[in-house]
């Protein structure tokens, strides 16, 4: 047990000593606290100045213990990179707080680690991102780049350590698998790619018209008992992910993939759905159309996903299902809306929402 200076409090005044000694940054965390009698030596740093503290203590150097190591991971973090930043005060500063994790993948935000700064530190210290790894316990580690302005919409992902990108992730029992350099995966429409998995789409036949890795494919095709589902994807690198997940989550008989623009494909699918998926941002609203004249003669759904300004969601929903009504007229069919519903998914940017518009259409004459 080392020897090191120590403040002693009551026990009855130990949180709000260690309340300030956080506050002003002088608990050194390196060593654990240590009960004595009716006291608690709570460690310290030896240059650390006392004439803040505003509670009764006494200063004696102690036998203490070692910290165990920390338990939560942006401790272990900070712990890691600490350690190989002593000498720059500054730089811990801008560790990154959050991060995305997928499986033994860790990603950083785009602004992660960069600088002369870091830079330098990470050539002075060859296994720099192994120790994040290790930290973090993972085996890889990224680095978020802005999605590409590209029609399939590709993934851009800097790998900083690991030699691939693939990833296998399990969600409400379903795995999914991709390589993250090369495509987009959100984890942030968690509770949309569940919902999809609770609509009452027993039998039918499904159109998802921006299927990607299949967020919401796999979802009805596992959870939803759907008949069968089209999935249209362009991105070759989504194809295989999706194709991958349709095996290993034994649904591949029930699942068609159309690679090609979906517009041509929602034309090849006239009058054949029973509802149709536009899980498209910021906007689907090319697709509205094709979509509408896709659902059987008799009507069927649309989810439509869209950015929209919080005070307009409402004159956005009573437009578009207006606009989708028009565009059956314009094909001979006399629709009503039956029912609808907006979910709001998350926010996308100040003020503006990922929503979805549920809209479900019917024929007049069937109605009657």
């Amino acid at each position: 047990m080392p020897m090191q200076p120590c403040l002693l409090v009551r026990l009855a005044d130990g949180e709000l000593a260690r309340t300030s000694l956080l506050s002003l940054q002088i608990l050194n965390h390196n060593y654990a606290p240590l009960r004595i009698g009716d006291e608690l030596a709570l460690p310290i740093y030896e240059d650390a100045s006392l004439n803040q503290l505003e509670f009764d203590f006494r200063l004696e150097s102690i036998n203490v213990n070692h910290a165990p190591p920390p338990i939560d991971p942006h401790s272990r973090l900070n712990a890691a990179i600490v350690s190989m930043t002593e000498s720059n005060e500054q730089l811990p500063q801008s560790i990154p707080k959050k991060w995305e994790r997928l499986n033994d993948l860790i990603l950083f935000p785009k602004d992660a680690f960069l600088g002369e700064e870091w830079l330098a530190i990470i050539e002075q210290h060859d296994d720099f991102f192994q120790r994040i790894a290790d930290a973090l316990d993972a085996k890889r580690i990224g680095r978020q780049q802005p999605i590409a302005a590209d029609t399939v919409r590709s993934a851009q992902v800097e790998l900083l350590h690991g030699t691939d990108g693939w990833v296998e992730v399990n969600d409400n029992g379903i795995v999914y698998g991709f390589d993250a350099t090369k495509v987009m995966y959100s984890s942030g429409n968690v509770t949309e790619r569940h919902r999809m998995g609770t609509m009452d789409a027993d039998g039918e036949i499904i159109i998802d018209a921006y299927a990607g890795i299949g967020y919401y494919t796999m979802q009805l095709l596992v959870h939803a008992n759907v008949e069968h589902v089209h999935a249209c994807e362009i991105n070759p690198n989504s194809i295989k992910a999706l194709a991958w997940a349709a095996k290993m989550n034994g649904v591949a008989s029930k699942l068609s993939i159309h690679h090609q623009d979906n517009r041509i494909t929602l034309r090849n699918l006239k009058a054949t759905a029973d509802r149709v998926l536009l899980g498209y941002l910021p906007s689907s609203e090319a697709t509205w159309e094709g979509a509408v004249q896709a659902l059987k003669p008799e009507g069927g759904t649309l989810h439509i996903h869209m950015n929209v300004e919080e005070e307009r969601i409402d004159e956005w929903c009573e437009e578009t299902l207006q606009q989708c009504l028009a565009y059956a007229k314009a094909c001979g069919h006399d629709w009503y809306v039956n029912t609808f519903h907006l979910e709001k998914v998350k926010w996308y940017a100040p003020r503006i929402r990922h929503v979805v518009l549920d809209a479900s259409f019917s024929s007049r004459s069937s109605a009657s």
